[in-house]
């Protein structure tokens, strides 16, 4: 036992708090554990009050009850004064509709499956250069790379865009939560996206971007901060979130050999690996709320004007709705139930993009050796609430070996 843990774990499961130095992805999973089954309800003192949902249908229902739950406060808290809204995630109707419309051109079906091709290039550039040299961090080489490319391709971004996105989005996670205004890092966000915008309207290449730049709501131009707002959302959700989901599958391959090669027999068993991948391990693990009324769940009345906590991890791993929930099984039948995407209307609008993607590197992996950990990798939180590993560090079979064997 070790009872540093175990002190850390018996705390934050009294007073939860997701920005607590010692809430770490070694300690967060047992935490949100222990609270799903200590209460429906729970509460926490930390931040000023804030009251925590934990159980799959408990959640499911705060997501689908936009009215009662709002986002209109901001789902990232605490958060930095001065910093924009994140489109269309911290919107309320009727606002939350006219945004989702702008946003919704570059991940519409048709448009993905046009950008498939490409992606399939990416893929096979990075996969292809790591596999041949044998040995290789699938963070920084193919998971990191491929979701920026992904988002590039999809929405039009410069090469300077690609360069600093994510040490950009890196430094916002580490202040957004802890300073009370955004100097440290929004300004440097701020000069990279009117950048992007000039560009976008000078080009006229036809990419998303270069469209929203001139795009009209009721006929006039979209106000500047609401453009920004728009744009800042892609950069970050467009690249961290699949980065994240990514690292966390390709981890998953690298620790089970014999998984990798019954995906090259059975290729119908990779969606399936990607949905249980993110029900097991949610990449964006908790989002909160705001309640317009009182409301009353199982007994306990949470007031009106509350913070509300929603444990998508803890919501993913309830054996209510997922049976034997810490076991990684893709032929569960239900994994694609997970509310790693959310649900209701702020539904993640990149799900179908995600899903293509995962596919498409699950795909071209099954055209190369399998590969294997050579050296232990790292999990932290970013935000409190974005996990991501800091290498996945593995090698290659040789080329030319029975992958039988």
């Amino acid at each position: 036992m070790n009872s540093v843990r175990d002190a850390a774990v018996s705390r934050l499961t009294e007073t939860f708090d997701f920005h607590d130095p010692e809430y770490t992805p070694d300690t967060a999973e047992t935490i949100n554990r222990l609270i799903r089954e200590g209460s429906s309800v729970a509460y926490s003192s930390a931040h000023g009050g804030m009251w925590v949902l934990s159980g799959y249908e408990h959640v499911k229902s705060a997501l689908r009850d936009h009215e009662t739950f709002s986002s209109a406060q901001g789902v990232h808290f605490p958060r930095a004064e001065g910093m924009p809204k994140f489109s269309p995630i911290d919107l309320d109707p009727p606002e939350h509709g006219v945004v989702r419309e702008l946003m919704a051109p570059p991940v519409q079906k048709q448009r993905v499956q046009d950008l498939e091709p490409a992606f399939r290039k990416l893929s096979a550039e990075l996969i292809a250069a790591v596999s041949e040299r044998g040995e290789a961090d699938m963070v920084s080489e193919v998971a990191r790379p491929f979701a920026i490319g992904t988002l590039a391709l999809t929405i039009g971004l410069s090469q300077e865009a690609q360069r600093q996105v994510r040490e950009l989005t890196r430094t916002m996670w580490k202040y957004i939560a802890t300073d009370s205004d955004a100097t440290r890092f929004w300004p440097a966000y701020h000069d990279l996206l009117s950048e992007e915008i000039r560009q976008a309207r000078e080009s006229e290449n036809g990419s998303y971007l270069s469209w929203l730049a001139e795009a009209t709501i009721d006929g006039e131009p979209i106000p500047e901060d609401l453009l920004y707002s728009i744009i800042v959302s892609y950069f970050v959700a467009g690249h961290d979130n699949t980065m994240n989901a990514v690292g966390r599958l390709l981890w998953c391959l690298a620790r089970d050999r014999d998984l990798q090669l019954e995906l090259r027999k059975r290729p119908e068993l990779r969606p399936l690996v990607a949905e249980e991948s993110l029900r097991r391990w949610c990449p964006t693990d908790r989002f909160t709320r705001v309640t317009t009324r009182d409301v009353t769940i199982d007994g306990t009345t949470i007031p009106s004007g509350s913070r509300v906590v929603l444990l998508f991890d803890a919501a993913n791993r309830d054996p209510v709705k997922f049976p034997e929930p810490e076991k990684f099984h893709p032929e569960r039948g239900n994994s694609y139930q997970h509310l790693s995407f959310g649900h209701g209307i702020h539904r993640c609008m990149g799900a179908h993009l995600a899903r293509l993607e995962f596919r498409i590197l699950l795909d071209e992996l099954a055209r190369h050796p399998t590969f294997h950990h050579v050296a232990e990798s790292s999990l932290s939180f970013e935000n409190g609430r974005h996990i991501l590993f800091d290498r996945i560090q593995v090698r290659f079979e040789g080329i030319g070996q029975e992958e039988g064997e």
